[in-house]
């Protein structure tokens, strides 16, 4: 899947300048500010941006993974897909495996 710029930070970094920084232009976001402290996301921004990471991303992220270290920071957003995506791809691996 290609994503804007070719890594997922600045797909994030894209979507949350066009959705969130629309309404506080005055924030400087860096890959490490806290969106949550920063008042870049708040709870129901939250949920729309829960939709486009599983959208974009392929990803199903349970209710328990919705914790605010997962998703406090782009790049702990980005550590959190990759990890999964990761999973993921281990886990069809080992399915595929299991058919030969």
């Amino acid at each position: 899947m290609e994503h804007h710029n070719g890594t997922v930070e600045a797909t994030l970094a894209a979507y949350i300048r066009d959705e969130c920084l629309s309404r506080n232009t005055t924030v400087d976001l860096a890959y490490g500010t806290n969106l949550f402290d920063a008042g870049i996301v708040d709870s129901a921004g939250l949920i729309s941006f829960i939709a486009f990471i599983e959208k974009n991303f392929g990803l199903s992220i349970p209710d328990e993974d919705l914790l605010p270290e997962n998703f406090v920071s782009i790049t702990a957003i980005a550590d959190y897909i990759r990890a999964h995506q990761q999973i993921g791809h281990e886990l069809r691996e080992e399915v595929s495996g299991l058919g030969s």
